[in-house]
This record gives C-alpha cells, sequence and structure tokens, in this order.
C-alpha cells in the first residue's frame, strides 16, 4: 500500500510518501480502506515530536479517517466488511490501509460522505465532548471561540447550534477570515492578539460576558479571557498554539466561581471508550440529520500530506483539510 512515514522529528518536508507494509488485523482489529482521512494539529504536532500522546519513531501520522471496512479480526462484533466508518485508528491514518481497534470504529449511513465524516471525527467530537459534556452549556447561554475559522472553530458553530445556542462569538487574528467567521453566524468578531478583545465581548453580551470559551491557544489568551469570562462560566483549554506561558491570578477565578476546564479527546478516548462512543455518536446523528455539515477548504491527495501540513501551519485555510488517496480523488475529478 501506499501511505505517509514520519522517521525523523521536524518540518513537513520530512513527511514521506512512498510504499509501506499492508497491516495486518488482530484479533479484536478492524483493517479499512482509508477513503480521506483529515489534517489536524495534532498530527503536526506529532510530525514535531511534541504531541502528548504521540507514538516513537518511524510512524505513520493522522488520528481519525473514514473509509471501508475490507477485513475483520475474529473478536469483532457488529462490524463486517463492507461496512462504511469513521475510525481512530492505531496504525495512523495517512495510508490506503488503516488498522483501528473496533472499540474505536464506529459504523456510519452509507449516506453520509467519507469527506465529510473524516473532516468530523476528531473535531466534531471535540467540540461536542467540550460543550454538551464538560462545559454543559444551556441554550440562553453565550459562547466565544477562539480560532473561529479552523476545523474544529468552524465545527464549534455547528455543534453550538445544534445544542440551541444563538449567541456566539469568534476570534481570529487574520482579518482575511473575518468575512467568512460572520457567515457562520458570529454576533462579534474579535482578534486574540488585541489584549482589549475582553471589552468588545463584554459590549456586545451587555456587560454580562461570555458563559463558555473554547480556547486551543493558550499562553496570554488564558488570564485575557478571564477579563470577559461571566461568573460561574467555563474556560475551556484543549491547546496551546501559542506556545507561550502564562499565570493565572487566583482571585480571577475563586470570587466569581469562574472554572477552568482541560480537554483531550484524545485522552478520553483511550482511558474511557465508552463515553468517547457515546460522543461520536452524537456526531454521526448530527451528521446523518444534517445539523453538522463540515466546512472544508480542500481535498488534496494522500501524496501531498506535506503541502496540507504546511497550509496549517501557515494559517492558510479556512475549515479542514482533508487527505484522500491519490486514485480515488483522480476517479472523482474523473466523474465531476
Amino acid at each position: 500500500m501506499n501511505g505517509v512515514s514520519v522517521s525523523k522529528y521536524g518540518g513537513a518536508e520530512l513527511l514521506d510518501y512512498g510504499t509501506l507494509a499492508d497491516p495486518s488485523v488482530a484479533n479484536n482489529q478492524v483493517l479499512i480502506e482509508m477513503r480521506a482521512a483529515s489534517v489536524n494539529f495534532a498530527d503536526i504536532n506529532a510530525r514535531k515530536g511534541d504531541y502528548h500522546l504521540g507514538r516513537s519513531l518511524p510512524f505513520t501520522p493522522g488520528l481519525d479517517l473514514a473509509g471501508v471496512v475490507r477485513e475483520t479480526g475474529k473478536e469483532v462484533k457488529n462490524i463486517k466488511p463492507g461496512d462504511h466508518v469513521i475510525a481512530f485508528p492505531a496504525s495512523g491514518s495517512y495510508a490506503e490501509l488503516a488498522i483501528a481497534s473496533q472499540s474505536l470504529t464506529f459504523v456510519i449511513p452509507e449516506q453520509i460522505d467519507f469527506q465529510q465524516a473524516a473532516a468530523a471525527a476528531l473535531v466534531g467530537g471535540t467540540v461536542t465532548y467540550m460543550l454538551k459534556y464538560l462545559a454543559q452549556i444551556t441554550p440562553e447561554q453565550r459562547l466565544l471561540i477562539h480560532a473561529a475559522a479552523g476545523g474544529v472553530g468552524t465545527a464549534a458553530f455547528q455543534v453550538a447550534r445544534a445544542l440551541g445556542i444563538s449567541q456566539i462569538y469568534g476570534s481570529s487574528s487574520s482579518p482575511w477570515k473575518h468575512p467568512q467567521i460572520q457567515s457562520y453566524g458570529a454576533q462579534a468578531i474579535v482578534d486574540y492578539r488585541e489584549p482589549s478583545y475582553p471589552e468588545i465581548i463584554m459590549e456586545v453580551s451587555e456587560n454580562k460576558g461570555a458563559d463558555v470559551i473554547l480556547n486551543p491557544l493558550g499562553g496570554s489568551t488564558v488570564q485575557t479571557d478571564l477579563q470577559c469570562l461571566a461568573p460561574f462560566g467555563r474556560l475551556v483549554l484543549f491547546g496551546e498554539l501559542s506556545k507561550e506561558s502564562t499565570s493565572l491570578p487566583p482571585a480571577g477565578l475563586y470570587t466569581t466561581n469562574k472554572t477552568i476546564i482541560g480537554a483531550s479527546f484524545g485522552h478520553l478516548r483511550k482511558n474511557q471508550p465508552d463515553e468517547a462512543a457515546m460522543v461520536i455518536q452524537d456526531v454521526i446523528e448530527m451528521l446523518a440529520d444534517g445539523r453538522l455539515k463540515m466546512s472544508i477548504d480542500r481535498s488534496l491527495p494522500l501524496s501531498e500530506a506535506a503541502r496540507a501540513h504546511q497550509l496549517l501551519e501557515d494559517q492558510g485555510a479556512v475549515g479542514k483539510i482533508v487527505l484522500v488517496p491519490d486514485q480515488f480523488l483522480e476517479r472523482e475529478s474523473e466523474i465531476s
């Protein structure tokens, strides 16, 4: 099979596309023909050796995919060859074939597009976990989404709408992305690089603040967020893109019952797979009934994984980037 491997930590140019050994199936595993795999910031961190759940060298990157089951192990139940699935493969998703545990493989209705399913698997699960299960946001509450034009951000708007949230604000450091964020229904857009952004959030929220803030940035934004986090509000941290350190004044939390929550959907999948399965079933239902339609910036051939990584690192995408095996992307081009 063809796929991508990483044999040395570093830049996107180190992603090597070529022939890999076909994987073999253990008793509790599923062999999947990958039809689409999403590109995530966690993949970039893994390539650099910075991902907290990363694998040792050499490895095939990628955390999620959508595809068709080709073979199942002897102990696998309720999944059969020919099923359409989304999965979180142990072997990495940037390859034409991948192995996943049956507990992390989920059958999807055949009407769901593979690229939509792949784009939604990790970020849709992450957002649903954060908003519904951790922050437990309610319809009357207000939501601030940082990095709102990214994969998680664009999914957050739709999942929030599905949960009945109507007061949503977004942030981005790229002004050219603001019109797109506005099209998602943001009632206000701020630049998270500007220390004064809490003033705008307080103004548009009638001095109430945001009840829930989703923050993948870390660094100075954590302390700044506390200035516009409502009393009893929840600040959910799920990354540290800024690579900055931060310090927290305790009084900024306990005096008004504010909470900071750490969120890792990968950690949940590894340690509480049953709860992760509930989250993914929510995502599949939203995909099936149309409440969740992922914003896909572009689909690239698997052989151009390095280009996909560079685009994501350069903040050159609005929404998700999806990798498709070269032969299937070529087939789609011929049909269209």
